[in-house]
């Protein structure tokens, strides 16, 4: 149906919570999910979920298995899942994910890469992207020839 949401929301049991109030600096680790509501500038690595809420800040990469940024986001994201970015959400940098929403009046600036098999760093993303890129050139080549001689 138009208009009707049919993502389940992220039902996680939030473990750790930078509060409005605290400023970090540096990386955070953690097995299960984290809500930011202060700010952060560092690194913001999970194996569950990470919410930044409205008054959230993270100025750093992050990665989580879903994310949602209500907040501002300056870094690279990586998600194994779904990544949301609501209406109140800033996003400055390349987003990695299984499934992208971009609410209304949200901010995305950068680049997207969904539905990935494996979610691996961008440097092996670079060599196998020009592997791919030479693949399909080569078989746009053999393709364009094969149809030469068809039309004859």
């Amino acid at each position: 149906m138009l208009g009707k949401k049919t993502a389940e929301p992220i039902n996680a049991k939030i473990s750790s919570v930078i509060g409005s109030d605290m400023v970090v600096d540096g990386d955070i680790r953690a097995k299960e999910a984290v809500r930011v509501e202060g700010s952060v500038t560092g690194d913001v690595v999970t194996e569950g979920a990470l919410i930044i809420s409205a008054s959230g800040k993270v100025k750093g990469n992050v990665k989580g298995s879903s994310i949602i940024i209500g907040g501002s986001l300056e870094g690279d994201l990586t998600s194994g899942g779904r990544t949301e970015v609501v209406s109140t959400g800033k996003v400055i940098g390349n987003i990695r994910t299984k499934s992208l929403v971009v609410d209304e009046n949200a901010v995305f600036q950068g680049q997207c890469t969904m539905n990935v098999d494996s979610i691996s760093s961008p440097a092996q993303n670079s060599s196998e992207n020009t592997e791919e890129q030479k693949k399909e050139e080569q078989e746009k080549e053999n393709n364009n020839s094969n149809n030469k001689w068809n039309k004859r």
